[in-house]
């Protein structure tokens, strides 16, 4: 069949750390090329254990000691909200960024699409004070670089107000064109489960209190952090077996690199709300780079 003659190829393909092939709506990497054929996710990933897993393991345990994920839309453990960052006129954007959720057995209903922004809204004289405020922009012209950069940065910005003023317990902001791995919904909770047992995630509504001392750049407890899915630019934790396939998953931070991961990444009310205090903590020149 035509599948099977597909997933044949796939197998054959050369696949380097560096390297993604896309199949309809599934990126397979160089750590994902295992699951081509497969019926489950690698067994790597158990090392993040889904809840009734660590009640089979720990049965003295009862389960309402585990945190488990409340009833939401987007059938996303924990996502109230999936915001999409685009433009109206990328309609066959659209189109397959919502079949590849269907796919992974994610709801699009509970997509919001964020299209308000463009180069002439961004920078036309009705919106300038609106967008200097919201940026916490300095009283000067953006240059042409900046004017660019204006409309996905008010994009982003104004879902981390929302996210915020609404108290939304967790917000995954995803770029119009973004792909998934195979398995993603299963890897995703198995994060999301990873990341509220080591204190990385916080969804109960309790935000870490800031510090005056500076956090190491390896601290992420304590804090209420912007948790960015899948690579980060090829960044790796100095941890991560990068050049096993199978290498287990791993939480990590990149503090120390200035720029930001948007293609997908997942805020709580507090992360937003960090976010945008860190804005407004003194007037910017535009947007880190």
């Amino acid at each position: 069949s035509f599948k099977f003659s597909v997933n044949k190829l796939l197998l054959n393909l050369n696949f380097s750390i560096d390297r993604i092939y896309h199949h309809n709506g599934i990126a397979y990497d160089y750590y994902s090329r295992n699951d081509i054929e497969q019926a489950k996710v690698g067994d790597q990933w158990k090392l993040w254990p889904l809840p009734n897993e660590i009640y089979q393991i720990q049965n003295n345990r009862a389960m309402n000691d585990i945190e488990t994920s409340p009833f939401v839309p987007s059938k996303l453990l924990f996502v109230d909200t999936i915001y999409v960052m685009t433009d109206p006129r990328l309609t066959e954007r659209h189109a397959n960024l919502q079949k590849a959720l269907s796919r992974q057995g994610i709801s699009v209903k509970s997509i919001e699409w964020r299209m308000k922004w463009n180069l002439t809204t961004c920078n036309s004289i009705s919106s300038h004070s609106y967008v200097y405020k919201r940026l916490n922009l300095k009283n000067k012209p953006l240059n042409e670089q900046q004017q660019r950069k204006c409309a996905l940065a008010m994009k982003h910005a104004d879902v981390w107000y929302e996210i915020a003023e609404r108290k939304i317990p967790l917000g995954l902001i995803l770029e119009d064109d973004a792909i998934f791995v195979p398995f993603f919904k299963e890897k995703f909770a198995r994060m999301i489960y990873a990341a509220i047992h080591s204190g990385a995630l916080r969804i109960n509504g309790t935000c870490a209190k800031s510090k005056e001392r500076r956090i190491s750049d390896n601290e992420w407890i304590d804090q209420n952090p912007m948790i960015v899915i899948g690579t980060c630019f090829n960044f790796h934790g100095q941890c991560f077996q990068k050049h096993f396939s199978n290498a287990p998953p791993l939480l990590s931070t990149h503090k120390s690199n200035p720029s930001r991961c948007t293609h997908a990444y997942l805020l709580t009310s507090c992360s937003a709300q960090a976010l945008v205090n860190q804005i407004q903590a003194q007037k910017n020149d535009f947007w880190p780079s």
